[in-house]
């Protein structure tokens, strides 16, 4: 479902709205192995947050109070409040909406969430391409060598095992990156929303969240590692699941786990 600014995907249907937001670099089909399941039993929308996958012409600073904006109208219509699920930067977003628009949310799966911890230094030097790639950007180089690069590195930071990324899954997310433009609107894009990251005052506002928050962790997370859960107050409107076999994106890692923990929190 195509939209003046952002690409949504429908899919199922029921009383709930449930809201799935992806991460940096990534797209809505980060989720494809947990959306039918989701659907069978809500409505689903899922979208490519302006800046990346098929909204990547759209994104503008700052950041965050962009997709804050995007969502609020997403869901202006809806008569009840939504859920949202987010993963890594669609967690923080997930968060920033749930503080600035409570009356629109009812719940929110915040899932290896950065900032708990402090951002951390890979954060900062990931939304930079080193100098070998620089220089190889430069040069007129084959589409699919440059995906292959890109999606390997994508593989590494997402999964506990980038082996075991399915090729489908890889081949989608380096579709979004066929072009130099697209390449430097991601960059772009990370360069503005890491230094708004690190100015978010993110352990106060998780713990003054006014909705019921389940904050998901791969164990084997390298880019915001599970260690950061320890530090969550948990009560009982705020729980914390750390998933064994999985990194960065559990919804690709063990989407098994990922459902069992999530599917009774959503209801």
């Amino acid at each position: 479902m195509p939209s003046a600014s952002v690409f949504v995907r429908e899919s199922g249907s029921g009383d709930r709205t449930v809201v799935l937001l992806h991460g940096f670099s990534d797209h809505g089909g980060t989720w494809c192995r947990v959306e039918p399941a989701l659907a069978e039993r809500h409505r689903v929308l899922t979208v490519d947050l302006p800046g990346f996958g098929r909204s990547w012409r759209q994104w503008r600073t700052p950041v965050l109070d962009h997709y804050v904006d995007v969502l609020g109208a997403l869901v202006a219509d809806r008569t009840a409040p939504v859920t949202v699920i987010g993963n890594s930067l669609g967690a923080t977003t997930a968060m920033v909406f749930a503080s600035a628009r409570p009356e629109a949310v009812d719940r929110v799966v915040l899932a290896d969430m950065p900032g708990v911890a402090g951002i951390p230094r890979s954060w900062t030097h990931g939304a930079r391409i080193p100098p070998w790639l620089t220089g190889s950007l430069s040069r007129p180089l084959p589409t699919p060598l440059v995906q292959h690069t890109i999606g390997a590195l994508y593989a590494r930071a997402a999964m506990h095992r980038p082996a075991s990324m399915d090729g489908d899954v890889r081949a989608a997310f380096t579709a979004n990156y066929a072009t130099r433009q697209q390449i430097d609107t991601m960059l772009a894009v990370g360069t503005a929303v890491i230094a708004e990251l690190g100015r978010l005052p993110t352990p106060e506002m998780l713990h003054a969240l006014d909705v019921p928050a389940l904050l998901v962790w791969g164990a084997h997370d390298r880019l915001t590692p599970a260690a950061a859960a320890r530090r969550i107050r948990v009560t009982t409107d705020r729980r914390v699941v750390v998933i064994p076999d999985a990194g960065h994106c559990p919804q690709l890692d063990s989407p098994g786990a990922f459902l069992d923990a999530v599917l009774p929190f959503v209801g």
